[in-house]
């Protein structure tokens, strides 16, 4: 499919071909949050390869373009053989600008939605940097520049707060290829995720929560309130039951829960 004007003007400021021979990748699988992009389109850009960018999605930060950002045709731009994460991490660049306008606003619209201004997104930013290990080792995240302290120290100019669209995209993608929640992660909940507005606020702001797919849903950007575990699931979680089914005495380490 052809480039809209809007692309090919964006195209060629920043120095890349806007010809056709862009052509969409073919993928087996898109993460399911590609559902909230209809007409979306992922295309290879050979002029990507060998360079420090694995893929990017274009949007203007000034407040005159944020209609112009959400009339653009939704493209995320890979380089050649990159992975499935990179295309989940630009998709929710362009989930948020559909609705905000840019994808840079998320932080905004977490400082909103959170209660606060810069010291909550801070705050999940240094702790996600802390934890990336442990993402690294148990979910297989690719590190990328936004999870390096010293990397962000020099892009963000020493605000870490301004790298939390990054950083949400970057989780946010990895929850839509691994089909996994990470506010539940047992040991997130200890750290990264230890405070319930934040882990309220992080799910009204990425994935699917940032759009419709019917009339009938709830506005984009909502915050739903998490259900209290009552008494009794506390109790059954202390006598080895999981979602109301016994398991068995010889089910040892293996077991489900």
């Amino acid at each position: 499919m052809k480039y809209d004007e809007a692309t090919k003007d964006y195209l060629m400021r920043e120095g890349l071909s806007p010809l056709e021979k862009d052509a969409p990748v073919t993928q087996k699988r898109l993460p399911y949050t590609a559902a909230g992009l209809p007409g979306l389109l992922v295309r290879e850009m050979p002029e990507l390869e060998g360079t420090n960018t694995s893929g990017f999605v274009f949007s203007s930060n000034r407040m005159q373009d944020l209609n112009k950002n959400r009339a653009m045709q939704q493209n995320v731009f890979v380089a050649p053989k990159k992975t499935e994460d990179v295309t989940a991490h630009e998709i929710e660049h362009l989930l948020a600008r559909q609705n905000l306008g840019a994808g840079s606003l998320l932080n905004e619209k977490f400082d909103e939605l959170v209660g606060d201004k810069g010291a909550k997104r801070s705050e999940f930013v240094h702790n996600a940097i802390r934890v990336f290990p442990y993402l690294e080792k148990k979910y297989g995240l690719q590190k990328n520049a936004y999870f390096d302290a010293n990397a962000m120290r020099v892009m963000s100019g020493g605000n870490f707060a301004t790298g939390f669209y990054e950083i949400a995209a970057s989780l946010a993608g990895l929850e839509a290829t691994k089909s996994i929640d990470l506010t539940k992660d047992p040991v997130l909940r200890n750290t990264l995720f230890k405070d319930k507005n934040v882990r309220e606020t992080y799910n009204a702001v990425t994935g699917l929560r940032q759009t419709r797919l019917d009339p009938r849903d709830i506005p984009p950007h909502t915050r739903i309130k998490e259900k209290e575990e009552g008494v009794m699931s506390n109790i059954k979680k202390k006598l080895g039951f999981a979602w109301g089914g016994h398991i068995s005495e010889h089910a040892g380490r293996n077991r489900l829960i």
